[in-house]
Protein backbone atom coordinates (compact mmCIF):
# COMPACT_ATOMS: atom_id res chain seq x y z
CA UNK A 1 0.00 0.00 0.00
CA UNK A 2 1.54 3.22 -0.89
CA UNK A 3 1.65 6.34 1.33
CA UNK A 4 -0.78 8.22 -0.05
CA UNK A 5 -3.37 5.21 0.00
CA UNK A 6 -2.38 4.68 3.53
CA UNK A 7 -2.88 8.65 3.89
CA UNK A 8 -6.69 8.33 2.67
CA UNK A 9 -7.75 5.38 4.70
CA UNK A 10 -6.88 6.56 7.98
CA UNK A 11 -8.26 9.69 6.91
CA UNK A 12 -11.38 7.58 6.34
CA UNK A 13 -10.73 5.79 9.54
CA UNK A 14 -10.22 9.22 11.59
CA UNK A 15 -13.76 10.63 10.01
CA UNK A 16 -15.48 7.26 11.21
CA UNK A 17 -13.91 7.65 14.41
CA UNK A 18 -15.09 11.49 14.87
CA UNK A 19 -18.21 10.81 13.66
CA UNK A 20 -18.89 7.98 16.23
CA UNK A 21 -17.38 9.52 18.88
CA UNK A 22 -19.17 12.28 18.55
CA UNK A 23 -22.85 10.02 18.85
CA UNK A 24 -21.22 8.20 21.68
CA UNK A 25 -21.07 11.82 23.40
CA UNK A 26 -23.97 12.78 23.20
CA UNK A 27 -25.69 9.53 23.97
CA UNK A 28 -23.63 9.75 27.47
CA UNK A 29 -23.65 5.74 28.02
CA UNK A 30 -21.32 3.76 30.15
CA UNK A 31 -20.69 0.42 28.32
CA UNK A 32 -19.26 -2.27 30.91
CA UNK A 33 -18.50 0.33 33.56
CA UNK A 34 -16.92 2.98 31.65
CA UNK A 35 -17.15 5.46 28.75
CA UNK A 36 -15.54 5.71 25.35
CA UNK A 37 -14.29 9.11 24.31
CA UNK A 38 -12.56 9.89 20.82
CA UNK A 39 -9.96 12.01 20.03
CA UNK A 40 -8.65 13.55 16.61
CA UNK A 41 -5.35 15.41 15.75
CA UNK A 42 -4.51 17.10 11.71
CA UNK A 43 -1.43 18.96 12.03
CA UNK A 44 1.60 19.86 9.85
CA UNK A 45 4.08 17.66 10.98
CA UNK A 46 4.12 14.67 13.14
CA UNK A 47 6.87 15.59 15.75
CA UNK A 48 7.75 12.68 18.72
CA UNK A 49 10.68 13.76 20.63
CA UNK A 50 11.94 15.71 18.56
CA UNK A 51 11.85 13.74 15.51
CA UNK A 52 9.79 14.26 12.44
CA UNK A 53 7.70 11.58 12.05
CA UNK A 54 6.19 12.46 8.53
CA UNK A 55 9.70 12.72 7.27
CA UNK A 56 10.37 16.54 7.58
CA UNK A 57 6.89 17.19 7.19
CA UNK A 58 6.44 15.76 3.42
CA UNK A 59 2.75 14.81 4.44
CA UNK A 60 0.18 16.25 6.84
CA UNK A 61 0.05 14.56 10.08
CA UNK A 62 -3.23 12.76 10.97
CA UNK A 63 -3.92 10.97 14.20
CA UNK A 64 -6.70 9.12 16.31
CA UNK A 65 -7.10 7.51 19.28
CA UNK A 66 -10.47 5.93 20.49
CA UNK A 67 -9.97 5.03 23.69
CA UNK A 68 -12.73 3.22 26.54
CA UNK A 69 -12.18 4.26 30.93
CA UNK A 70 -13.68 2.31 33.55
CA UNK A 71 -14.75 4.64 36.81
CA UNK A 72 -11.63 2.85 38.69
CA UNK A 73 -9.24 4.19 36.18
CA UNK A 74 -8.45 1.04 34.29
CA UNK A 75 -8.42 1.90 30.44
CA UNK A 76 -7.40 0.60 26.73
CA UNK A 77 -7.04 2.03 23.69
CA UNK A 78 -5.98 1.98 20.09
CA UNK A 79 -3.79 4.72 18.67
CA UNK A 80 -3.47 5.05 14.56
CA UNK A 81 -1.30 7.53 12.51
CA UNK A 82 0.38 8.02 9.22
CA UNK A 83 3.86 7.72 9.11
CA UNK A 84 7.32 8.48 6.74
CA UNK A 85 10.48 7.99 7.63
CA UNK A 86 13.61 8.80 5.50
CA UNK A 87 15.55 5.96 3.89
CA UNK A 88 14.38 3.87 0.49
CA UNK A 89 16.33 5.21 -2.38
CA UNK A 90 16.38 8.24 -5.58
CA UNK A 91 13.30 5.91 -6.60
CA UNK A 92 11.18 6.10 -3.35
CA UNK A 93 11.91 9.75 -3.11
CA UNK A 94 14.24 8.94 0.11
CA UNK A 95 11.42 7.58 2.06
CA UNK A 96 11.49 4.28 3.67
CA UNK A 97 8.69 2.55 1.31
CA UNK A 98 7.46 0.10 4.57
CA UNK A 99 7.09 2.60 7.26
CA UNK A 100 3.85 4.40 6.15
CA UNK A 101 1.45 3.95 8.95
CA UNK A 102 1.47 2.98 12.88
CA UNK A 103 -1.40 1.31 14.92
CA UNK A 104 -1.06 1.35 18.81
CA UNK A 105 -3.33 -0.53 21.23
CA UNK A 106 -2.64 0.62 24.61
CA UNK A 107 -3.49 -0.74 28.08
CA UNK A 108 -3.37 1.22 31.64
CA UNK A 109 -4.21 2.66 34.38
CA UNK A 110 -4.88 6.60 36.13
CA UNK A 111 -5.45 7.71 39.19
CA UNK A 112 -6.43 12.12 39.79
CA UNK A 113 -5.35 12.29 43.38
CA UNK A 114 -3.19 9.74 44.97
CA UNK A 115 -4.02 9.46 48.89
CA UNK A 116 -5.18 12.83 49.13
CA UNK A 117 -1.58 14.61 47.75
CA UNK A 118 -3.45 16.06 44.91
CA UNK A 119 -0.80 13.85 42.79
CA UNK A 120 -2.01 12.38 40.02
CA UNK A 121 -0.29 8.80 38.05
CA UNK A 122 -0.84 7.87 34.37
CA UNK A 123 0.51 5.09 33.33
CA UNK A 124 0.19 2.01 30.59
CA UNK A 125 2.04 0.01 27.86
CA UNK A 126 1.95 0.80 24.60
CA UNK A 127 2.51 -1.61 21.10
CA UNK A 128 4.10 -0.11 18.40
CA UNK A 129 2.44 -1.96 15.11
CA UNK A 130 4.19 -0.92 11.77
CA UNK A 131 2.04 -2.52 9.58
CA UNK A 132 4.01 -3.35 6.63
CA UNK A 133 7.25 -3.49 8.57
CA UNK A 134 6.63 -5.57 11.75
CA UNK A 135 10.27 -6.26 12.76
CA UNK A 136 10.23 -2.54 13.91
CA UNK A 137 7.38 -3.51 15.91
CA UNK A 138 8.29 -2.97 19.82
CA UNK A 139 6.58 -2.28 23.09
CA UNK A 140 7.19 1.03 25.80
CA UNK A 141 5.74 1.54 28.76
CA UNK A 142 4.97 5.37 29.22
CA UNK A 143 4.57 6.98 33.41
CA UNK A 144 3.51 10.29 33.80
CA UNK A 145 3.24 11.69 37.74
CA UNK A 146 1.54 15.40 37.83
CA UNK A 147 0.83 17.65 40.21
CA UNK A 148 -1.72 20.62 39.99
CA UNK A 149 0.05 24.12 41.90
CA UNK A 150 -2.26 27.03 41.11
CA UNK A 151 -2.30 27.64 37.25
CA UNK A 152 1.02 26.05 36.66
CA UNK A 153 0.90 21.60 36.09
CA UNK A 154 3.99 19.46 36.35
CA UNK A 155 4.31 16.31 35.02
CA UNK A 156 7.48 14.54 35.03
CA UNK A 157 7.74 11.44 32.40
CA UNK A 158 9.62 8.02 32.65
CA UNK A 159 8.79 5.97 29.69
CA UNK A 160 11.23 2.60 29.32
CA UNK A 161 10.95 0.07 25.92
CA UNK A 162 10.23 -2.84 27.32
CA UNK A 163 11.29 -4.49 23.80
CA UNK A 164 14.19 -3.67 21.50
CA UNK A 165 13.66 0.04 20.09
CA UNK A 166 12.25 -0.42 16.39
CA UNK A 167 13.09 -4.13 16.85
CA UNK A 168 17.11 -3.19 16.91
CA UNK A 169 18.81 -6.11 18.74
CA UNK A 170 19.95 -5.13 22.23
CA UNK A 171 19.00 -1.78 21.95
CA UNK A 172 16.17 -0.55 24.61
CA UNK A 173 15.92 3.13 25.01
CA UNK A 174 14.80 5.49 28.26
CA UNK A 175 12.86 8.44 27.92
CA UNK A 176 13.22 10.55 30.72
CA UNK A 177 11.09 14.38 30.65
CA UNK A 178 9.70 17.08 31.90
CA UNK A 179 6.45 18.83 31.03
CA UNK A 180 4.81 22.26 31.81
CA UNK A 181 1.53 23.89 31.12
CA UNK A 182 0.54 27.07 32.52
CA UNK A 183 -3.14 28.38 32.21
CA UNK A 184 -2.97 31.80 30.92
CA UNK A 185 -6.02 34.93 30.77
CA UNK A 186 -8.65 34.31 27.84
CA UNK A 187 -8.16 30.64 27.84
CA UNK A 188 -4.52 30.25 26.66
CA UNK A 189 -2.13 27.78 28.22
CA UNK A 190 1.53 27.88 27.41
CA UNK A 191 3.49 24.39 27.87
CA UNK A 192 6.60 23.10 26.77
CA UNK A 193 8.70 20.03 27.58
CA UNK A 194 12.56 19.09 27.83
CA UNK A 195 13.06 15.51 27.24
CA UNK A 196 16.25 13.25 26.91
CA UNK A 197 16.41 9.98 25.05
CA UNK A 198 18.42 7.58 26.32
CA UNK A 199 19.83 4.31 25.07
CA UNK A 200 21.42 1.22 26.38
CA UNK A 201 22.89 -1.18 24.06
CA UNK A 202 24.50 -4.06 24.87
CA UNK A 203 25.49 -5.75 21.23
CA UNK A 204 28.20 -5.62 19.26
CA UNK A 205 26.95 -3.97 15.46
CA UNK A 206 28.65 -0.83 15.53
CA UNK A 207 26.36 1.41 18.70
CA UNK A 208 28.86 0.55 21.73
CA UNK A 209 29.14 4.52 22.21
CA UNK A 210 25.87 4.44 23.58
CA UNK A 211 26.86 8.80 24.04
CA UNK A 212 25.89 8.79 20.06
CA UNK A 213 22.94 7.37 20.09
CA UNK A 214 21.49 9.40 23.06
CA UNK A 215 19.62 12.92 22.04
CA UNK A 216 17.97 15.63 24.46
CA UNK A 217 14.71 16.94 22.68
CA UNK A 218 12.31 19.87 23.53
CA UNK A 219 9.17 21.80 22.82
CA UNK A 220 7.48 25.20 23.91
CA UNK A 221 4.05 25.98 22.66
CA UNK A 222 0.96 28.09 22.96
CA UNK A 223 -2.64 26.47 22.50
CA UNK A 224 -6.21 27.60 22.94
CA UNK A 225 -9.98 26.41 21.95
CA UNK A 226 -11.11 27.95 18.88
CA UNK A 227 -14.57 27.15 17.83
CA UNK A 228 -15.23 23.98 19.35
CA UNK A 229 -11.55 22.64 18.79
CA UNK A 230 -7.95 22.91 20.48
CA UNK A 231 -5.43 25.23 18.53
CA UNK A 232 -1.32 24.29 18.67
CA UNK A 233 0.89 25.98 17.61
CA UNK A 234 4.46 24.69 18.75
CA UNK A 235 8.13 24.44 18.52
CA UNK A 236 10.73 21.59 18.34
CA UNK A 237 13.95 20.82 18.71
CA UNK A 238 16.74 19.21 19.86
CA UNK A 239 20.71 18.61 20.37
CA UNK A 240 21.45 16.69 17.08
CA UNK A 241 23.65 18.43 15.18
CA UNK A 242 25.73 16.93 12.30
CA UNK A 243 26.39 13.04 12.53
CA UNK A 244 24.26 11.23 14.64
CA UNK A 245 24.67 7.02 15.25
CA UNK A 246 21.21 6.38 13.92
CA UNK A 247 20.78 9.12 11.16
CA UNK A 248 24.75 9.75 9.91
CA UNK A 249 24.91 13.23 8.16
CA UNK A 250 22.91 12.53 5.06
CA UNK A 251 20.57 15.41 4.93
CA UNK A 252 17.89 13.27 3.45
CA UNK A 253 18.09 11.12 7.34
CA UNK A 254 18.75 13.75 9.29
CA UNK A 255 17.00 16.24 8.57
CA UNK A 256 13.86 14.85 10.76
CA UNK A 257 15.42 16.40 13.32
CA UNK A 258 15.70 19.79 12.49
CA UNK A 259 13.98 22.31 14.64
CA UNK A 260 10.70 23.18 13.28
CA UNK A 261 7.30 24.66 14.21
CA UNK A 262 4.06 22.79 13.82
CA UNK A 263 0.56 23.50 13.57
CA UNK A 264 -2.08 21.40 15.09
CA UNK A 265 -5.77 21.40 15.50
CA UNK A 266 -7.32 18.56 17.45
CA UNK A 267 -10.60 17.96 18.77
CA UNK A 268 -11.61 15.17 22.04
CA UNK A 269 -15.26 13.75 22.04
Amino acid sequence: MTTQQMTNLLAAALLTLTLGGGAQAAEDEKVGGGKFTTWVEFASDYVFRGESETNDGKIPSLKGQLTWTHDTGFFVAFYMANNLFPGGSEETKFNNPNINAIYGPSIGYAARDIGGTGIGYNGYFFQYIYPADNTSNYLEMFNYVDKQIGIVNLKLELSPTLTEWFGIEDLMSFNYAGHVAVSLPLQFTLSGSVGYQDFDYSGDAGFEDEESLDWTHWNVGISRPVWGFDLDLRYHDTDIDGFHAFYGTNTESNQIVDSRFVVALSKTF
